[in-house]
């Protein structure tokens, strides 16, 4: 049983594959022009027109001649097509077997063939033929060069290279010109240290002079237009800076920084020692000596010269002291007055380890995460579970489908099934012996509606073409008129 199509078929420029065309033994009624059919009895394929059933040739038919320029010519069947020549340049052939030969004439100057030595000028016509040749002298085929002692033939075909020595480049450029150009920059690094007797290549006005490095000054050399580094070396023999912009000797910094703060280290309260060393800072052992303005933090709490100390505590020295020796009262001691936190003071929060709570190296406080909470959960159609401890912190949840089942809703399935069948489908008759094309409101509110047809007397779904009009409408189209109520269309929401 074939499947029955009620309007046409577009391929949309798709192959149609592994297909054949309708095997008759003999012509078949007509139904249309350009009906065709597979002939069993001859083995040949035949399409109608309106000169009857015609036989698809398998010779040619026709092909096209195509040239450089001009039209297209086609050459039809029985046609012959002339491949022509120019005269006097191009002659063309016709011989066996299907052959045609293309000649260029003789078109050559009017002395016989042959040859010229040393040709000075060359006539040719606008085909590219030679008319005329006219001889020259020799050429030269080589030369000698000397340098004064040595001498060299150059031969034809040799190069002359023009060598580079190192500081000196030769450089070829137009009309048979050669330039040498001084390139110090190819010189060799010295790698030597630079002593007193080394000399530097100067220009004394027009003059070329040799200078010993330690004979200039470097008062002469330009200013600096960077940092000067002076390699780790001493700048010895300054003088007391009188500017502002002066460099400052030794001498005259430690004088004008005398009595201000300078920042030692860390202090042990717990040891008396300076931190990283075995220096006692205070009297539990040999006291390292100090000067006015060493200044020194708590990292340790505990006593400095019997006092408490607190960590961030400063103690500043206020009387200088020399080694052994030295007391409570040669420092000022800068408490932070930062302690333990009360419910009424101020202070240092201890915080628990514990119930969920982290302390991190740097002091930052963090809730402990939960194992298998981290998450997204819920949505319209799931249900939440959670576990919470006793400080209200989630350590469970979970999420499930929401499950209704038809037991819990009074009459649900009959509910469902009418609430489905009249808002989700609808169905109708089609055909009325004229008509090709066919508007049914479904009023079902969208175009995601999928669309049947089938016959009404052999119920085979026959196919027709459908289109979604509105949101309430869908078009069928057929190329012939159904007969009344022939075929029964199915429209369901997607």
């Amino acid at each position: 049983m074939a499947i029955s199509y009620l309007s046409s078929i577009a391929l949309n420029n798709n192959q149609l594959k592994t297909f054949k065309v309708d095997n008759q033994a003999s012509d078949p009624s007509v139904s249309g022009v350009g009906q065709m059919f597979f002939d069993t009895t001859n083995d040949v394929l035949k399409y109608h027109t309106s000169g009857g059933w015609q036989t698809v040739s398998s010779g040619m038919v026709t092909w096209i001649l195509k040239g450089d320029s001009g039209s297209d010519q086609t050459i039809g069947d029985g046609q012959s097509a002339t491949i022509a020549g120019e005269t006097g340049f191009i002659s063309t052939t016709a011989g066996a077997t299907r052959t045609v030969t293309i000649t260029m004439d003789d078109n050559a100057p009017s002395a016989a063939a042959g040859s010229v030595a040393y040709p000075a000028s060359i006539s040719y016509n606008k085909k590219g033929q030679i008319t005329a040749v006219t001889a020259s002298t020799e050429p030269i085929t080589g030369f000698d060069i000397s340098d004064g002692t040595n001498t060299q033939t150059v031969a034809n075909g040799n190069t002359i290279t023009f060598a580079h020595n190192t500081g000196l480049d030769a450089v070829i450029s137009a009309t048979d010109t050669v330039t040498y150009n001084l390139q110090l920059q190819d010189l060799p690094d010295m790698t030597q240290s630079w002593v007193a007797t080394d000399e530097f290549i100067v220009l004394d006005g027009t003059d070329q002079k040799r200078k010993a490095g330690n004979e200039i000054a470097v008062n002469l050399l330009g200013a600096p237009n960077a940092d000067f580094d002076i390699n780790s070396n001493k700048l010895i023999n300054v003088t007391n800076p009188t500017a502002a912009q002066d460099a400052a000797t030794k001498a005259y910094v430690d004088a004008a920084v005398t009595g201000l703060l300078e920042f030692k280290g860390g202090f042990d309260g717990n040891t008396g020692k300076v931190d990283g060393t075995n220096d006692f800072l205070d009297s539990r052992g040999t006291q390292i000596a100090c000067a006015v303005g060493d200044t020194y933090v708590v990292t340790v709490s505990g006593t400095f010269y019997g006092e408490n100390v607190e960590v961030g505590d400063s103690l500043i020295c206020q009387t200088a002291t020399a080694s052994g020796t030295g007391a409570l009262t040669d420092w000022i001691t800068v408490q932070n007055n930062i302690g333990l936190a009360t419910a009424t003071t101020t202070g240092i929060v201890s915080v628990p380890t514990t119930g969920g709570i982290t302390v991190n190296s740097s002091g930052a406080i963090s809730l402990d995460a939960q194992a298998g909470v981290a998450g997204s959960y819920g949505g319209a159609a799931k249900s939440l579970s959670v576990t919470a401890d006793g400080k209200g912190i989630i350590t469970g949840i979970a999420d499930q489908d929401i499950a209704i089942t038809a037991s819990q809703v009074t009459d649900f399935c009959t509910t469902v099934q009418s609430c489905v069948g009249t808002n989700l489908n609808f169905a109708a008759n089609i055909g009325d012996g004229s008509a090709t094309s066919y508007a049914v409101t479904h009023g079902l509110g969208t175009r995601d509606v999928i669309v049947q047809v089938y016959d009404n007397t052999t119920y085979d779904t026959v196919i027709c073409d459908v289109v979604r009009t509105s949101t309430t409408v869908v078009t069928l189209s057929t190329t012939t008129a159904l007969a009344s109520n022939a075929a029964r269309v199915l429209i369901t929401v997607s």
